[in-house]
Parts: C-alpha cells; structure tokens; sequence
C-alpha cells in the first residue's frame, strides 16, 4: 500500500478536503477520506488509519476557534455521543456498513434539502440525546458523525464560529474517545500508523485552507454551504453502499 500510487492519490484528496471540511464547515464534508480510501482498502482498515489523523486536525481546529465554543450543546451532545461509541464500538466488524450509510445517508440529503424539518428534528425534546447518539455510532464505525452534528447544529442557529468550535470540542473528545476501542480491537498495525504519520502535512494544508475560507465568508453563505455539504455527504454515502 505504502508504494501504491493510487492510495496516495485517492488518500491526499480525501484528508485535504476533511480538513478543509473541519476547520472551514464544521466537518459537514468529513465522511470523504474513508469512503475513498475505502474504495482500494477495507474499510476498518481506513477508518483505522484516518484517526490518528483526525485527532492532529481536531487539536489544530481547536486551537483556532475554542474561545467560541457553544458549552451548552457541548454538554448537552457528549453524554449521547459517549452511548453512540459504545454501541458502534460493540457492531464494529458486525454491522452492515452499508445498512449504517444508506440511513445516514437518507437522513443527510433529507435534512439538507429540506433545511426547515432539519430545524424541526434538531429542536425536538430529546434531539442531542438523538443526534449525538447517532453521530458517536457513526462516527465510530466510519468517521461520518460530521452530518448528524450538523443536522442538530443547525436547529441551533448558532453564528459560524461558535458552530466551528462546537464542532472542534466535539469531535476532538468524540476521537480521543474512539482511540480506546480501536486499540481494544486491535484496529492498528505498524504499516497503518506509519501510513497516518505520512498523511499529517496534508492534513495540515487541509486545516489551513479550511480556516481561510472560513473567514472570508459570512454566517448566511456558511449556513448554505453547511446544507450543500450535508446534501454532498448523503450522496458520497450513497454511491459508497452502493459500490
């Protein structure tokens, strides 16, 4: 794999645009890097290799943007997300990845064409305990918790930078958390550490780019780009549990 010019390829795009993703959109755009490394590896192998990654990105994204974190949605997201690890802890290997996409995957481009029954959902009693639960499942089994965050986030109408920092917090004790159960089910090998350590300038160059974009566009256009991404999401689910 470490020769395999295709990995590189298919694996620079996918941790540049996820780290354009986190530290531009709140991740909305994150679910890419394991779907394409996926298509030439098996997918807990990608998701292995990926979260070393995620948590460099997670701990630059907080830097950035920590001082605009919502606590309120921190607090009330975690407690669920911390079931959705163990429940995605306990399919890995288990579960249909396809089934686990293709409902994330319905779930995103709904809520994203249709932005006022997002807003609905994501204001329900209960709705943390919802999206949270299914954004720690998802995340655990395929790094795609970005869309369910952003379906609940959206509901919170929170102003661009405190929803990137929320998002920062979130899924850097979300990823902190993974390590625990990836290293019990022995998800790591010396070549796929090796292969995260490669990836880390990329990543940073997707950080990067990311933050510019960030602020160089206002709340209205970063709300519109949030539903795209979460519609974007849907379809990259899709076509990967079609494959």
């Amino acid at each position: 794999m470490i020769y395999d010019p295709v990995f590189w390829l298919l694996g620079s795009v996918g941790v540049i645009l996820t780290g354009i993703s986190k530290s531009g959109f709140a991740g909305g755009a994150g679910v890419v890097a394991v779907p394409l490394l996926a298509l030439i590896m098996p997918l807990p192998q990608a998701a292995a290799l990926m979260l070393p990654v995620l948590l460099v990105m997670d701990a630059k994204a907080i830097h950035y943007y920590y001082r605009e974190t919502h606590w309120q949605s921190v607090r009330a997201l975690l407690p669920a997300a911390a079931v959705g690890i163990a429940l995605g802890s306990l399919g890995m290997g288990k579960l249909s990845d396809a089934t686990l996409q293709l409902i994330l995957a319905a779930l995103c481009i709904l809520f994203g064409l249709w932005a006022p029954l997002a807003q609905w959902f994501a204001r329900l009693k209960g709705a943390a305990w919802l999206w949270g639960a299914i954004a720690g499942t998802s995340s655990t089994l395929i790094h795609a918790g970005g869309p369910p965050l952003n379906i609940y986030l959206l509901g919170r109408a929170l102003p661009k930078l405190q929803w990137l920092a929320t998002a920062s917090i979130f899924f850097a004790v979300l990823n902190a958390i993974k390590v625990i159960p990836y290293a019990w089910l022995g998800q790591w090998h010396l070549e796929t550490l090796t292969l995260s350590l490669a990836m880390l300038p990329m990543a940073m160059l997707g950080i990067w780019i990311g933050k510019r974009i960030a602020l160089r566009i206002n709340d209205a256009a970063f709300m519109r780009f949030c539903r795209v991404l979460l519609v974007a999401s849907g379809g990259l689910l899709l076509l990967k549990a079609m494959l």
